[in-house]
């Protein structure tokens, strides 16, 4: 029995021994195969890794990439802007004084008139016919007046019929003097130099007291009105700076300053208004509108930064990050405190809490200021 165990055991070995004989090239070769294969994996998985580290902005967060701007010391202004109307003093509807048919229009829609140039004569042929009615009238009157005054001196006549001939004689004087007066208000004259905007009557139509004749306008002098918010009045004076823009004229910019500021507050809006002169004006016409800036801040050299840079940390204090040089190619970063006067147009007035914290040398993180801390060490694009 354990002979034939033996034996089983012997032939059960050299079976399996020629077996691992046969299959053992087989196996080499797809070992070969599978470490070439590893090989080539390895390289691919360097040259993808290398590219992840080239891309991935985990790694690219160590050294953080921001854009800087230099702190500019200038002069800093902040303007509001509010809508006004351009006006002016001279700009009057003629209207007639007397009655009549229009005989003639000396004027036509256009011209340049003087002070004192006829308009429009109107005629007085009626006018004149009652003044030599009561020119006759007074002939009369003094031939009975100075025949009371003999009788009053001779003793003979009554001091009423006296005063009665006075009062008559005086009465038609007044009233000759009056129709003369009409007489010269049938030529209408120009209030003052301009130009004639438009002309609204005829030859032969007929003229009345308060029925409009004619526009003349005069532009030298203008004055533009604008209403401010009552918040504004301790900044805003006679003499402040503005800036007037006329979106109709291809947003043209005059500059100016306040001619007066109104010492009335709206109750309804709560505004004050303000008046800007422009004189010897070649561009504006009444009931133009314009755009008024005002200034209602200034400072002179002051530091200017981008508003963009400056930030806030949890007790709402402003700060920006101030670059400090390092000696490789990177920059640390400093927080420094500020305090914002004003903001316009994307600038801000500032002034830092430390003195000198800030110079026009330095310069302030703008772009990619919130990702990063002080113990960050910065590369500028």
């Amino acid at each position: 029995m354990k002979l034939s165990q033996n034996i089983l055991f012997v032939v059960t070995a050299v079976i399996l021994a020629s077996c691992s004989a046969s299959e053992e090239p087989e196996v080499d070769k797809d070992l070969v195969a599978l470490k070439a294969e590893r090989d080539s994996l390895k390289e691919r998985l360097s040259e993808v890794n290398l590219r992840i580290q080239e891309l991935d902005t985990a790694t690219a967060s160590l050294n953080p990439i921001v854009t800087a701007e230099p702190v500019v010391v200038k002069d800093f202004v902040h303007k509001i802007e509010v809508l006004g109307a351009v006006e002016t003093d001279k700009n009057a509807m003629i209207n007639a004084e007397a009655q009549g048919t229009i005989r003639k229009v000396h004027v036509k829609e256009g011209d340049k008139v003087r002070e004192g140039q006829p308009l429009v004569t109107i005629d007085a042929v009626v006018l004149s016919s009652q003044i030599q009615e009561l020119e006759t009238q007074l002939e009369l009157a003094e031939f009975m007046f100075e025949k009371q005054k003999k009788l009053m001196e001779e003793g003979v006549g009554t001091e009423i019929e006296y005063e009665q001939a006075k009062a008559q004689k005086n009465s038609l004087e007044k009233s000759i003097q009056t129709m003369r007066s009409q007489v010269g208000k049938s030529v209408v004259r120009a209030p003052f130099s301009g130009v004639v905007d438009q002309v609204m009557i005829s030859i032969g139509e007929m003229a009345a007291p308060g029925v409009p004749l004619m526009r003349i306008v005069n532009n030298s002098n203008v004055k533009i009105t604008a209403s401010l918010s009552e918040n504004l009045l301790s900044k805003v004076y006679t003499g402040t700076p503005v800036d007037l823009v006329i979106p109709s004229l291809n947003d043209t910019v005059i500059k100016s300053e306040i001619s007066s500021r109104g010492n009335f507050i709206d109750p309804v809006n709560r505004t004050f208004r303000i008046r800007i002169d422009v004189e010897k004006n070649k561009l504006l016409l009444p009931n133009q509108l314009a755009k008024v800036n005002v200034t209602d801040f200034s400072k002179k050299d002051a530091l200017v930064i981008s508003s963009e840079a400056i930030l806030q940390d949890t007790k709402n204090r402003n700060y920006v990050y101030k670059l400090v040089k390092t000696k490789g190619e990177f920059y640390n970063v400093k927080k420094v405190y500020v305090k914002v006067l004003s903001r316009y147009m994307g600038e801000a007035c500032i002034e830092t809490v430390k003195p000198n914290a800030l110079t026009a040398k330095s310069r302030v993180v703008v772009a990619g200021a919130k990702g990063i801390t002080e113990a960050d060490q910065v590369n500028i694009q």
